[in-house]
């Protein structure tokens, strides 16, 4: 009789923690060769599992590569292959790990599935545009995808591509002049591009190029992942923090450096790829950033903007750092506060390190269900800020750490403010209910009987016919492990909750009620007042037509749980989003845009309480704004004229390809 074992919860992998440069030093291949546990799942070679399909073809070479069998005996017996930069199937080991634990940590922090899934547009005869939500299996992974200094997540092939390339011929960092480097073995650039990939699946509006913010978002938030990801080995943190004698923003420490091999490997041999903590000074020696809220104004190069978001989250954690060791660098010095000279005690590094380590995860746990309190579309910084707060709150309502505010101060010191607060408090950034920012409390009181109409079974019974299929889709999908059955049902609410706020369905919904949601049926007015040079004053006049046609793309309940309380709430997300056509024929911004036509879009995401079905936060941007649709045509003209700018519009499919081209 076969004995029966039970299932590993982890599949252990070996691979690297930083990149295979560290591992030809003597004192560095140690920390850098770690052992990624990811979530056991049946694989087939490739490996080919539930969430990403890897496929190793080589197009420079027309080959394909061997499939590693992670189900091998001698592969299962010695946590995966050894680390190699010569074996593709190390290689294809190395980026299965990273995506997994990428992917891991996504689904932690907000509590449910990453669904892959592709959002289209199409024209029908009539000329309307139509559009449809597919779901996606697999990520497909191309370890191999091109000889390019360049690795890229693609929205049209819905996959990852990982280039290589040969380094340049001076002597740099660990580089071999002309050795081969591969990007598919850095973990930084893994992370970087997985978390592009799910934000997309969350958010696929944000890759519009609507204002200065939006891509760098997509580069800052990616960053910022693949950063806070090294802080899950703990013996990677320790030896960084041995080395700089606990000072996390020593030139020493390299936890702020992103993509190093690649970085020393490129022709301007730079540190890193990008370094966050670290700069060279006027003498040339590194020394730590300090913040600089001018920047938010003069820097608008994606990966560069993107760098001020990850260096205000970056700033956080290091004051949260200092704040939460400070006793224990006291006790350590007999309370003078700075360490003797020479190596510190290694019961000090393991203390120090067990700090940074819970901080990051907290930050980075926060940082990605932030997710959820963003507006749909035209993102930024300061909604981001919002979106950081409000988050925290609602999972972390007594924030003992004080994480909340050490994130406001250095978002301040930063310059990223919100445009519509009139105070930096938690309470001002806050997001609020409809009712805080709508006069019109029977617009208010509509939408909140409309979702009541949708979702109490009580309270809409006789009017929502399929309350019984929401109740049960709603059941289904907090219950479910089948992915595509998750996405099914969501899809099926999203139409429900799309029905009941249909124009035509007037007798339900308080007219009107759709402008609480950022949307308008009627025609909507636009005006802006200039002012020239002599003095004089002109205004701007445009009008879009009336248009009932909008999008919910995202209904989505989940359940929300308090750690240290124990308590756990089901909320509900929705994502509404309308485009209008804005006429341009007469106006100064004639002649820029395809038939002189440009698609303006607002939108909401709303946050619902399904204990008593009420909207707790509505993170609204209105397509009745002026002054954000003059800003958006005032900045789509002056990106025309950027040549760089200019060439990520001509490529909206893979808005990822030329941005990420070094």
């Amino acid at each position: 009789m076969t004995a029966q074992y039970p299932q590993p919860f982890f599949r252990k992998l070996k691979g690297y923690a930083f990149d295979p440069s560290f591992s030809s030093t003597l004192n560095k291949r140690h920390g850098n060769e770690v052992i990624y546990k990811v979530k056991w799942e049946e694989v087939s070679p490739g490996p080919i599992g539930e969430y990403i399909e890897i496929i190793d073809y080589d197009p420079t070479k027309n080959c394909y590569y061997l499939p590693i069998d992670l189900n091998d005996g001698f592969v299962l017996a010695d946590h995966g292959m050894e680390p190699s930069e010569s074996d593709p199937r190390f290689h294809q080991q190395q980026v299965y790990a990273v995506v997994m634990s990428v992917i891991k940590q996504f689904e932690r922090a907000l509590g449910r599935k990453i669904i892959w899934s592709r959002l289209t547009e199409k024209k029908n005869r009539n000329d309307n545009t139509i559009y449809t939500h597919e779901f996606i299996p697999q990520l497909r992974i191309y370890p191999h995808a091109m000889r390019q200094q360049n690795a890229y997540y693609s929205p049209e092939k819905n996959a990852l591509l990982f280039g290589y390339f040969q380094a340049s011929n001076s002597w740099q960092g660990n580089n071999v002049p002309g050795g081969a480097i591969f990007t598919c073995l850095s973990p930084d650039i893994i992370s970087h591009e997985t978390t592009h990939a799910i934000l997309h699946s969350l958010h696929p509006y944000l890759t519009r190029d609507t204002n200065y913010d939006m891509l760098a978002f997509h580069e800052g938030f990616a960053d910022i992942i693949a950063l806070l990801q090294r802080f899950t080995f703990r013996s990677v943190v320790e030896e960084q923090i041995k080395n700089s004698r606990g000072d996390l923003l020593s030139p020493e420490n390299m936890l702020g450096d992103l993509a190093i091999q690649f970085g020393q490997a490129v022709s301007d041999n730079r540190r890193s790829l990008r370094s966050f903590l670290v700069e060279k000074d006027k003498d040339g020696k590194w020394a730590h950033i300090n913040p600089d809220p001018s920047k938010i104004h003069t820097v608008t190069e994606p990966h560069k903007r993107g760098g001020i978001l990850v260096a205000a989250v970056f700033d956080a954690f290091a004051n949260l750092y200092r704040y939460r060791t400070a006793d224990l660098i006291r006790l350590a010095s007999d309370g003078t506060g700075i360490l003797e000279q020479g190596e510190i005690d290694p019961d000090l590094v393991k203390r120090l390190s067990r700090e940074a380590c819970e901080i990051a995860d907290n930050l980075m746990m926060v940082c990605i269900r932030a997710l959820d309190y963003c507006p749909p579309a035209d993102l930024s910084f300061g909604d981001y800020l919002r979106a950081l707060i409000t988050a925290d709150i609602e999972h972390n309502p007594d924030d003992e750490e004080g994480l909340r505010f050490a994130v406001m101060e250095s978002f301040r010191k930063w310059g990223i403010i919100p445009d519509e607060v009139n105070t930096f408090s938690v309470e001002s950034l806050k997001w609020k209910a409809p009712d805080s920012y709508f006069a019109n409390s029977a617009k208010s009181a509509g939408l909140s009987k409309t979702i009541k109409y949708i979702f109490d079974a009580s309270f809409g019974g006789k009017v929502n016919t399929n309350i019984n299929n929401v109740l049960k889709s709603i059941e289904r999908i907090l219950r479910e492990n089948n992915r595509s059955v998750i996405f099914k049902e969501t899809q099926n609410l999203s139409a429900i909750v799309h029905n009941m706020f249909d124009y035509k369905l007037q007798s339900i919904v308080t007219p009107g009620t759709e402008t609480i949601l950022g949307m308008d049926f009627n025609t909507i007015t636009y005006k802006h007042t200039e002012t020239d040079s002599a003095g004089n004053e002109k205004t701007i006049t445009l009008k879009a037509r009336a248009r009932n046609s909008f999008q919910v793309y995202k209904c989505r309940p989940m359940i929300i749980s308090d750690s240290k309380s124990g308590n756990a709430r089901k909320v509900m997300v929705i994502m509404f989003l309308q485009k209008v056509y804005v006429n341009l024929k007469g106006s100064p911004y004639q002649g820029f845009f395809p038939d002189d036509k440009y698609a303006f879009r607002g939108g909401s995401s709303l946050i619902i309480d399904m204990a008593n079905y009420e909207v707790k936060y509505a993170v609204c941007k209105s397509v009745r704004g002026s002054e954000r649709l003059f800003k958006q045509l005032d900045y789509a003209i002056s990106t025309l004229s950027d040549a760089d700018n200019a060439a990520l519009l001509m490529q909206g499919s893979e808005p990822f390809a030329c941005l990420h081209n070094h």
